[in-house]
């Protein structure tokens, strides 16, 4: 081979370069399939063979030409920063078109991951929520449609709803027996309040009940006192007449005292018989009165602590007439509330 030939394999080369060119004389547009494949071909089956070919050409060129190596080089390297001029655009346009797809397939995955974390995070709402609002959630989980926009992810945006669902019905079921029993103690704690509240209203009911008998009980015992008393002096009062009169006709008439002393002795025996008599029914009489007025008093105090006593649980307890009736009958088993005097 001499250099003539193989420098004619470069003219050969560069004479298609026109025709290179001219197939790559489009404006790259890669926003459609046509126009991304339309410019990758053309990379791929024109100038990246044409590369080929004068790489060839060049390595053939200079395993012969030792001492031209620089002038092929030269030339070599002028084609080849034609080519490179000329597929630029192309080669840019549809590398700039497959970052693009890249970014938006990974965008892609990112936004179906994001919807399949949403599923995720439901789970993890309920901390401090009420049945109700758990509920809530539930219906927002169960309500997602797996198959619409999850597309080859569909399964695992199923599977992560369902885990979710199993959980937030567990935290669920832990809450409504968690409300359940705060409800029953809540409710427990109002009985336990309603029921103390009619011992204390009771209690102090006693108290005054007590209070108002020992006031009467003193009334009455003094009453009785002065009673006996005057009976006391009455007696005296009446007795000293007569003895005194008894003592005159003893000294005005010794004699007939003398002789009439057993007559005397009689009727002074009579007398006394009769006045005994007279103060034993008179303390009986009295006695009879005493223990009608106690009779009278206790079941009007009855009667009226009663109606005290339910009055206060309707009016302080909030309970209907029937209940606080019923509630008095049970604290008040006997219609006799004894009065201690």
């Amino acid at each position: 081979m001499n250099e003539a030939k193989e420098i004619a394999e470069f003219d050969k080369i560069t004479a298609g370069i026109a025709e290179i060119q001219e197939q790559g004389n489009f404006i790259p547009d890669t926003s459609t399939k046509d126009g991304y494949e339309a410019s990758k071909r053309f990379v791929l089956d024109v100038t990246t063979p044409t590369r080929t070919k004068l790489a060839d050409a060049h390595k053939t060129a200079k395993a012969y030409y030792l001492e031209g190596g620089r002038a092929i080089d030269k030339k070599k390297n002028e084609i080849l920063d034609l080519l490179v001029d000329i597929q630029k655009p192309h080669l840019d346009a549809y590398k700039a078109k497959d970052q693009q797809e890249k970014e938006r397939k990974s965008k892609f995955e990112q936004d179906i991951q994001d919807k399949i974390d949403v599923i995720i995070n439901y789970r993890f709402l309920p901390n401090g929520s009420t049945s109700k609002s758990i509920t809530d959630i539930i219906d927002r989980c169960g309500e997602t449609d797996t198959q619409d926009g999850f597309y080859h992810r569909a399964t695992d945006a199923f599977n992560a709803r369902q885990e979710s669902l199993d959980i937030l019905n567990d935290s669920l079921m832990q809450c409504v027996a968690y409300e359940a029993d705060q409800a029953k103690q809540a409710e427990l704690a109002e009985l336990n309040r309603i029921q103390q509240a009619a011992i204390d209203a009771q209690q102090e009911q006693m108290r005054l009940q007590q209070e108002e008998m020992d006031r009467k009980q003193a009334e009455i015992e003094a009453a009785q006192n002065e009673i006996a008393e005057k009976s006391r002096i009455e007696a005296e009062a009446k007795q000293k007449l007569i003895d005194d009169k008894n003592r005159a006709k003893e000294e005005a008439k010794a004699k007939a005292e003398r002789e009439d002393y057993a007559r005397q002795q009689s009727e002074i025996a009579a007398e006394n018989a009769r006045q005994a008599e007279i103060k034993r029914q008179q303390d009986e009489a009295e006695a009879k009165r005493i223990a009608q007025e106690k009779i009278e008093a206790n079941k009007q105090h009855t009667s009226k602590v009663r109606g005290e006593i339910k009055n206060h649980l309707i009016d302080t307890c909030g309970l209907d007439n029937a209940t606080a009736t019923k509630v008095v009958k049970a604290l008040l088993t006997t219609d006799l509330v004894t009065i201690n005097y």
